[in-house]
Order: structure tokens, then sequence, then C-alpha cells
């Protein structure tokens, strides 16, 4: 797998920590992942994740053809570049690599990220957090989705969520 260059990460790693502002509508889209309450009041969203693709909302989130980090409710996740780069119908579990990045880190939520497309289900876990070189908490797993199709990427660890749509042709 290509490296993320180092200034990337740390962009990205420097406000993780700032919880998500609370969801303006609790409920889901039609045919979506439930989405759960968010957390009462938070401070600001830094303003570079601000600018990242996606949402600081609780809601499901298409992942852009060109993006390499994606925000959705409490997770910035990536690297869908180099994921969709990498990825065949057989990936085997050395490839297939997504690193999630909680916007409240929880010492003892293990990551689960459930994968919906076409009616199929497949469920990962990314088990518990790790640290990174800059001492930041951050969640590596690895997700061999199956075949091609638009996959509806939903990840838990405590009460943090986060739903990315990625599409792979």
């Amino acid at each position: 797998m290509r490296a993320i260059p180092l200034f990337v990460v740390a962009l990205v790693l420097c406000g993780c920590t700032a919880p998500a502002p609370p969801a303006a509508d609790p409920a889901s889209p039609a045919g979506s992942a439930a989405v759960p309450s968010s957390p009462a009041a938070s401070p600001a969203v830094p303003a570079f994740q601000q600018s990242l693709p996606g949402s600081a909302r609780r809601e499901c989130v298409v992942v852009p053809g060109d993006a390499t980090l994606v925000r959705s409710g409490d997770f910035i996740a990536g690297d869908f570049v180099e994921y969709r780069r990498q990825w065949h119908p057989d990936l085997g579990p050395d490839l297939g690599k997504l690193f999630w990045l909680p916007a409240r880190p929880q010492l003892n939520a293990a990551l689960t990220v459930t994968a919906t497309s076409g009616g199929r289900t497949e469920t990962y876990s990314a088990g518990s957090l790790a640290t990174n070189d800059a001492g930041q908490a951050m969640y590596p797993s690895g997700i061999p989705l199956p075949a091609a199709g638009t996959w509806k990427l939903v990840a838990q660890a405590g009460d943090g969520w986060g739903c990315f749509e990625l599409t792979l042709l």
C-alpha cells in the first residue's frame, strides 16, 4: 500500500479529538442504516475538518472518487483513493486497508464496520484503538469487500458513528 504523506495524516489528526456537533435530524435517510442520536452540545469543528468532503452530521455520505479522506459524523476515514486503486473482488486480508479517526476516542471501544450492498452484509472488526507515531488514536482496519457495487460502510465504536457510501467498479 502506498504511504500517506505524513503531513496529510498530521493535518487530519491535529483536530480529530473535537466531538461532532449534534445532528439536526436524527431520522435516517430512507433505506439507510439507523443513525444514533448525537451527543449533547460540542465545540466547533476545526476548520481543516470542515473542508473535508462529507459531513460532521451523523448521516451517510457518498465518498467522492477523488477523495482521500472523508468525514461522516464521528469519524474521518481514508485512504479511499488507495483503497480503490488496490481493490479487486478477491482482495485478501493484507490489502483493503482503511483507517478510522474517531472524533472522541474511547479507550475500550472496539470498532465494528458493517458493510452492506445489494442485500449482502459483511461485518469487520478492527478491535481496539492503536496509536500512531504522533500519539493520536486511530483504528486501522482490513476491509476486503468481496464484490463491485456501492457499499454502505457503517462504522461504530462506543457512541461514535459514521456512514460512508463507497462505490467500487
